[in-house]
C-alpha cells in the first residue's frame, strides 16, 4: 500500500485493473470524460446529503480526483478526505492538505472502521466480483450517523429508452464484460443490500440521460469499448450493423442517444 498526503502518486499495485490496458493515452481522457459527464449529478447528490465543514469523507475509486477535490473544498481545513484507488497514478489533488491518498486493492486491503461521515463510490463495485464483501467493508467504515452513497451503472435504460444500433452495440459489449465478472444490473440491487446491512433512510434514484453524440458520457462509452477490443474481448453486433458504424453514430452531435444509465442509492448508519 502506498500513502501520500495531498499529492500526485505514481505506481500500480499488483493485480488486474482491466481498463489500464490498451491505449494508455486514452486512459486519462476516459477518466475526465466520466467526470465531465457525471460530476454534476454526483455533486448534487452530495449536496443533498449535507456534506459540510468538518466532515470526514472516504472517496473509493477516486480516479482523476474531481470529486476528491470537491470534497476537500467542502469539508475545509477541519475535515478530512481519504481517497483510495487501485491505480492512483492519475489522481491529482496537489495542494489539498486535508486529503490523504492510499493506493490499495479493495479485495485484499482493509479500510478504517467507524471513521467517516461519508463513504462514496462511483462506477466501482459493479466491476469487482467481490462487490458484496466490499460493500460490507464500506458500511463498516461509516461512523454512527454517517452516509453511504453508491452510484453504479445499470443497464435498464438501454433497450427501453433506446433502440436500434446504439442499444444493440452497448448490450452486446456488456456480454463479455459480464463474463469477466462485471454486474450490469447491480445498481438496482443496491438499495436492498444496503437495507440488509442495517442502514436506514435508504433511498435510490435511477437516471437514463439522453445526450448528444460526442458528449462526455458517450465518449466514455466509446473509450471503454475500444479498450475492450484492445484486450481481445470479442462481441457480436446483432443484425447488419457494425462497431465502426456505431462509433460514427456515437460521435455525431446530431444524434440523441441514451448515455450511461445510473442508479444512485444512499443510506445512513443508525446513530445508536
Amino acid at each position: 500500500m502506498e500513502v501520500r498526503k495531498g499529492s500526485h502518486v505514481s505506481g500500480v499495485l499488483e493485480g488486474e485493473y482491466f481498463f489500464n490496458g490498451g491505449n494508455l493515452k486514452e486512459i486519462p481522457r476516459r477518466l475526465v470524460a466520466l467526470e465531465e459527464g457525471y460530476d454534476p449529478g454526483t455533486v448534487s447528490r452530495l449536496e443533498g446529503l449535507g456534506v459540510s465543514q468538518g466532515w470526514g469523507c472516504l472517496e473509493v475509486g477516486a480516479g482523476a480526483g474531481s470529486i476528491t477535490r470537491w470534497l476537500s473544498r467542502r469539508v475545509g481545513t477541519n475535515g478530512e478526505v481519504l481517497a483510495v484507488d487501485l491505480d492512483t497514478s492519475y489522481l491529482d489533488v496537489s495542494g489539498a492538505d486535508n486529503v490523504e491518498i492510499r493506493q490499495l486493492d479493495l479485495r485484499t486491503d482493509s479500510l478504517p472502521d467507524g471513521r467517516f461521515d461519508l463513504v462514496h463510490t462511483r462506477f466501482v463495485l459493479g466491476h469487482i466480483p467481490e462487490r458484496v464483501d466490499i460493500l460490507d467493508s464500506l458500511v463498516a467504515a461509516l461512523r454512527p450517523g454517517g452516509w453511504l452513497l453508491l452510484e453504479e451503472l445499470d443497464s435498464f435504460g438501454w433497450g427501453v429508452f433506446d433502440s436500434g444500433l446504439h442499444a444493440d452495440v452497448v448490450l452486446a459489449c456488456l456480454a463479455p464484460l459480464e463474463r469477466q465478472g462485471f454486474a450490469p444490473r447491480f445498481g438496482r440491487e443496491m438499495p436492498a443490500l444496503m437495507r440488509d446491512r442495517g442502514l436506514v433512510d435508504v433511498s435510490a434514484v435511477a437516471e437514463a440521460p439522453i445526450v448528444a453524440g460526442g458528449s462526455p458520457g458517450l465518449e466514455w462509452l466509446r473509450i471503454t469499448f475500444d479498450q475492450m477490443m484492445n484486450h481481445g474481448l470479442a462481441f457480436d453486433v446483432p443484425g447488419n450493423g457494425s462497431y465502426a458504424e456505431w462509433r460514427r453514430l456515437a460521435d455525431d452531435p446530431e444524434q440523441l442517444l441514451v448515455g450511461v444509465p445510473i442508479v444512485a442509492a444512499r443510506g445512513q448508519r443508525p446513530i445508536s
